[in-house]
């Protein structure tokens, strides 16, 4: 089974065509890049996918998560999905924490979401998960902002 179908995305904001019969497919297991220049689309399409578009914008074409339409979805259904079995990891390190948040909240935040954990358990698991990445003084960094 297909993990990922993607077959002629579009994507106009405003009337302003962005993105243009966009196709791939990914498979279980399979590692996929999407590569291009700067403004060619990439992040465009991932937000196109996940419904996290700007306000104006317009998608079009078939998206399907293991064979669930994505671009048809409630936003309801959409939140259960996002961060739990979809996500986008940004490239700008700088804007990936909210600034006005502590660390702790935003790691705890999809996992009691997505996972049902407790407060407790949720803290638990973002420390081992600082830990795993070696960041210092985990118990400290949860209480911290993000700057």
């Amino acid at each position: 089974m297909t993990l990922l179908s993607v077959q002629d995305l579009t994507l106009k904001i405003r009337r302003t065509p962005i993105l243009h019969g966009v196709s791939f497919e990914m498979q279980p297991g399979e590692v996929f890049g999407l590569v291009g220049e700067s403004g060619s689309g990439k992040s465009m399409t991932a937000l196109a996918l996940m419904q996290l578009l700007p306000q104006g914008a317009v998608a079009g074409g078939q998206a399907r998560l293991a064979g669930t339409g994505l671009l048809s979805l409630s936003e309801r259904r959409m939140c259960a999905l996002r961060g739990n079995e979809i996500g986008m990891i940004f490239q700008e390190p700088m804007t990936a924490l909210n600034p006005v948040f502590t660390v702790g909240k935003q790691l705890t935040e999809g996992l009691r979401l997505h996972k049902g954990m407790s407060k407790s358990q949720a803290e638990e698991r973002a420390l081992d998960l600082l830990r795993q990445v070696r960041i210092p003084e985990p118990e400290r960094r949860l209480q911290q902002f993000p700057h």
